[in-house]
């Protein structure tokens, strides 16, 4: 880090620092907490970042680009495993691998991540809970999993990474990533949203959306797609090739039209140079994907005329103009409706 010179405490160093506090052991979930967090509280941020060897400063920005709320400077919050995971970082930034912003990005990313995905996991065994119409306590069910869960994280994280590898390997761009490529965007949107946030109770609004992103999410991975974010009511993904995302966005339509919770979507597709940056898309492909969603009727894919044309030849999909339309920031253009030949034919298997 930039800064890190200006601490007085040398990384790795075993001094006690004079407020080593052991936490209360009547703190709520006190022992799911201990173990979670790596031990008792013990430190306050000016001895983390003394035993860290990093600045008050830049420990400060650090524990906020992991999402966690300002705590005061006398307040005995840390562990041992805070130190431990401040000293990491220093030592990457110390050797060169990092610097400081690109170790606040690498933090937020983290911290984005992992909130979402604890709170996802929570809420689901919670939801499942009370389903069953279990009494137990939440917090001693969810200790009994959290060996499990983290094992699945790392396991998770390993796999992804491979793949993410994979994909460098086969970047034209040299892993360069300032580099546009070559990509297929697609977004699915659910017919009537706004109505359902209103008819709906909150539970069953819930379910539905749930219902959705498990759908979509499905049909992007089986057909060899990504996801790249949810957002309610609307699922963003990429494919490598016009035909593996047009695929995609036909068994999303086909499965969301047969099932019994979720509404119809519709659906757009452009193909064409796409940013991708921070495990987020940019671009004037996104925006082309994003504005043809607007115009498809429910339960129906659209797309542009050029990637019609590189779809033009595949004998199992049928490409119907509609009418000419004024785009915003596109000027007029005539999507094209995209469909299966054969509508009896199944194009991306769940089961």
């Amino acid at each position: 880090m930039t800064d890190v010179q200006t601490a007085t405490e040398p990384t790795g160093s075993n001094s006690v620092i004079g407020h080593e506090v052991t936490a209360s052991s009547g703190e709520p979930g006190s022992r799911v907490l201990r173990k979670l967090l790596g031990g008792p509280r013990r430190w306050q941020r000016r001895d983390v970042a003394r035993l860290a060897g990093v600045s008050v400063r830049s420990a400060r920005k650090l524990w906020r680009a992991l999402g966690f709320a300002n705590v005061d400077d006398d307040q005995v919050a840390f562990t041992d495993a805070d130190v431990e995971a401040l000293a990491r970082t220093v030592t990457l930034v110390r050797r060169g691998i990092l610097d400081e912003p690109t170790a606040i990005v690498l933090a937020r990313a983290l911290g984005q991540s992992t909130d979402r995905l604890v709170s996802w996991q929570t809420e689901a065994l919670l939801e499942h809970m009370a389903a069953q119409g279990s009494v137990e306590d939440p917090v001693a069910v969810i200790e009994q999993y959290v060996d499990e869960l983290e094992g699945l994280l790392v396991y998770v994280w390993r796999r992804q990474l491979a793949a993410t590898l994979r994909r460098l390997s086969d970047d034209e761009s040299d892993g360069d990533p300032t580099a546009a490529s070559e990509l297929t965007v697609g977004f699915a949107d659910l017919v009537s949203y706004t109505k359902l946030t209103h008819d709906l109770p909150q539970s069953e609004l819930g379910v539905l959306v749930q219902r959705f992103e498990g759908l979509a999410s499905d049909v992007v991975a089986a057909g060899g797609g990504r996801v790249v974010k949810t957002i309610g009511d609307e699922v963003l993904f990429t494919a490598d090739d016009p035909l593996a995302g047009a695929i995609i966005a036909l068994t999303i339509s086909e499965h969301m039209a047969v099932d019994d919770v979720v509404p119809d979507v519709r659906v757009g597709l452009a193909h064409g140079q796409v940013l991708r940056r921070l495990g987020d898309v940019y671009g004037t492909t996104v925006n082309l994907a994003s504005r043809l969603t607007a115009l498809a009727q429910p339960g129906t894919v659209v797309t542009d005329p050029a990637t019609a044309a590189a779809l033009a030849s595949h004998p199992d999909l049928v490409l119907v103009p509609q009418r000419r339309r004024q785009v915003r920031g596109f000027g007029p253009l005539q999507p094209l409706l995209i469909a299966r030949a054969d509508p009896n034919a199944s194009l991306i298997q769940l089961d």
